[in-house]
C-alpha cells in the first residue's frame, strides 16, 4: 500500500517495514549487536523507498536525515566529483546523518532503479528514547570501528609530573 508523507520529489514511500525481516538490519554494522527485539523496533520505524536512476541518496556536505539500506539496485559514491566507490544491495549510506546529524562525506547517486529500507533520523531517535539500550549497543560498535580503522587518537596527553616536595 503506497502512501505519501514529507517525501522528497520522486520518492515513493510504502508501508512501514514491520513485515520486513529485522535480520536485514543485523547485517548493518552499527546495528549488529542489537537484540531481536531492538531490531524489530528499528525495522518498524523504517519504510521502504524507491529511487530512480540518478537520484541522490546523499549529497556531500549536506546534513543528512536519512539512513538507506539498499535492498535492490546500486549507487555510486562521489567525493569532490570523483567516484570513490559503489554501494550495492545489502550495503548502506547515511549512518552519519542518522547517528549525529553531520554532513554527508560523499554524494551517493543511484546508478539504476534502487529499493531501500529507509530510516529517518526523527523516527530513529524516537526508537532510542523508547529503548535507550540500543544507543549503548551502537556506541560499542562505533567505538570498535574507530579503533579498527586506526582513527583512535594515538597521542597521549602529557601530564606534568608532580614536583618533589
Amino acid at each position: 500500500m503506497e502512501f505519501t508523507t514529507d517525501a522528497p520529489a520522486g520518492v515513493r514511500l510504502f508501508a512501514a517495514m514491520s513485515d520486513i525481516d529485522p535480520a536485514l538490519l543485523r547485517k548493518v554494522t552499527v546495528f549488529s549487536t542489537c537484540t531481536e527485539e531492538q531490531l524489530q523496533l528499528l525495522a518498524s520505524a523504517a519504510v521502504e523507498t524507491h529511487h530512480a536512476t540518478s537520484e541522490l541518496l546523499a549529497e556531500q556536505g549536506v546534513i543528512g536525515h536519512r539512513f538507506h539500506l539498499l535492498l535492490e539496485g546500486a549507487a555510486e559514491a562521489e567525493r569532490d566529483d570523483m567516484v570513490v566507490g559503489t554501494v550495492r544491495a545489502g550495503e548502506f549510506v547515511g549512518e552519519i546523518g542518522l547517528l549525529g546529524g553531520g554532513p554527508a562525506t560523499a554524494t551517493v547517486r543511484c546508478t539504476e532503479p534502487t529499493r531501500c529500507l529507509t530510516l529517518r533520523r526523527e523516527r530513529f531517535w524516537e526508537v532510542l528514547e523508547a529503548e535507550p539500550a540500543i544507543a549503548l549497543r551502537i556506541l560499542e560498535v562505533v567505538c570498535r570501528r574507530i579503533v579498527a580503522e586506526g582513527q583512535a587518537p594515538t597521542h597521549t596527553h602529557n601530564v606534568p609530573a608532580a614536583e618533589p616536595a
